[in-house]
């Protein structure tokens, strides 16, 4: 990326006219002035807007908006707005009618596709994206900081380091937010409560709204486990363990994956990252006669065996605990010979581990289902796996898994090349 051109010190603070041609990855508006580029928060695509500069790197300048001269018709009032006109930290899509927004992150994915994955044609490959059936109090998971100087509970800001009081959350679901107020008044709870410590708040169907206090310090430990309900049957999960926050859409996007183990018939699955086994069960329950899973953490692992037994299917479906590559390879050579094989992998924010993405390289299964919440990490593993012609992208799929929120989950399905 080019350097911007040397400016006088003077012009930072200066009042700026900037027309917004798109939405960047994370939310921020994107506008060109005086050969720079500006990222501008808050904004729509085709406003034009006042704003001020706040920050001046090498390749960009990031401005602060102080006015909309000409607004767009979506641009809405936002419902993450607090008392004082705060934006609760993280709805950058608050101001933002949902279809834009939609619209902006589908953009997104083409751009990651196209530009950081090598895929020339990825619209081609792109269906129309699961929608979230609720914009707002969808969130079954919800983590607070306690902040002694002030007496905050809420969201770190935008420092990172400061946190905001959050009275009410309008992504949590309405039982956590009543759980919240009712805590915020419990001063005997909020007593014990050290600096920066955090209170995780969980709902199921099944539990309703879960208090998970620090440990420790005279808080009564929460219940060891909750009841999740998913297309792969009912699922326990550790309390303090990984489970998708929007369980709708999460269910859709489940079906969405079984769909294509229906398809594709697969003789043996393997569950990369399994979790408490929602694919690998799924995959079981739909007839597939071996499915193998890792993970790398412990208690997750023997949750999924547990759930592969509740569930009907424990003498099909066996996971294990270890690192990546070692169980990768193990997997991989397990499968080498066992007729259709099909991988499910749903790695962490930060996608696959290099040496995993080798494995798969060097001896690919016949279908390869990649599960993700962050398409920049996404599109790297897609470029390391597609740019040599050892799989071909048949299908991309965007789940509006964090409506308001910068981040958005994609489904894609390669095939091995021939």
């Amino acid at each position: 990326m080019m350097s911007c051109p040397s400016a006088d010190s003077s012009a930072r603070g200066a009042r700026l006219i900037l027309s917004i041609e798109s939405i960047a990855y994370r939310g921020a508006g994107i506008a060109r002035h005086d050969g720079c580029v500006y990222f501008v928060p808050g904004v729509c695509p085709g406003e034009t807007v006042a704003a001020e500069e706040v920050c001046r790197k090498r390749t960009y300048r990031i401005a602060r908006l102080t006015e909309v001269v000409e607004a767009s018709a979506d641009r809405i009032v936002s419902e993450c707005a607090l008392p004082g006109g705060m934006i609760v930290p993280g709805c950058v899509y608050g101001h933002m009618s949902h279809a834009a927004e939609l619209a902006c992150k589908q953009s997104q994915l083409e751009s990651f596709l196209v530009r950081q994955a090598g895929v020339p044609n990825a619209g081609y490959f792109l269906e129309s994206p699961c929608v979230s059936p609720h914009e707002l109090h969808y969130r079954n998971k919800s983590v607070f900081h306690f902040c002694s100087a002030t007496r905050a509970l809420g969201y770190y800001g935008d420092d990172n380091r400061t946190v905001d009081d959050i009275p009410q959350c309008p992504l949590s679901v309405v039982a956590i937010n009543d759980a919240l107020a009712g805590l915020r008044h419990d001063t005997q709870f909020l007593n014990r409560l050290k600096n920066t410590d955090s209170i995780s708040f969980r709902w199921t169907e099944t539990d309703g709204a879960v208090v998970i206090p620090p440990r420790g310090r005279g808080f009564r430990p929460c219940e060891t486990c909750l009841t999740e309900i998913s297309p792969a049957g009912v699922l326990k999960v550790p309390v303090g363990g990984f489970y998708q926050v929007n369980p709708e859409v999460a269910r859709e996007l489940v079906s969405y994956v079984g769909e294509i183990f229906k398809r594709k018939s697969p003789s043996v699955l393997l569950d990369f990252y399994c979790g408490v086994g929602v694919f690998g069960i799924y995959a079981a329950r739909l007839g597939v006669e071996k499915v193998l899973g890792y993970d790398s953490g412990r208690d997750v692992v023997s949750y999924a065996n547990m759930n592969a037994a509740a569930n009907g299917v424990g003498d099909r479906a066996h996971f294990f605990c270890g690192s990546g590559l070692q169980c990768v390879s193990r997997l991989l050579s397990a499968s080498a010979h066992a007729g259709t094989s099909l991988v499910v992998t749903d790695p962490p924010r930060s996608g696959m581990e290099k040496d995993v993405v080798g494995a798969l390289s060097e001896n690919p299964p016949d279908y390869l289902v990649y599960v993700s919440c962050s398409p920049d990490t996404l599109a790297r593993d897609l470029r390391m796996l597609c740019s040599s012609g050892v799989f071909n992208i048949e299908t991309v799929k965007m789940f509006d898994m964090f409506p308001r929120t910068a981040h958005f989950e994609t489904v894609v399905l390669l095939s091995r090349g021939k």
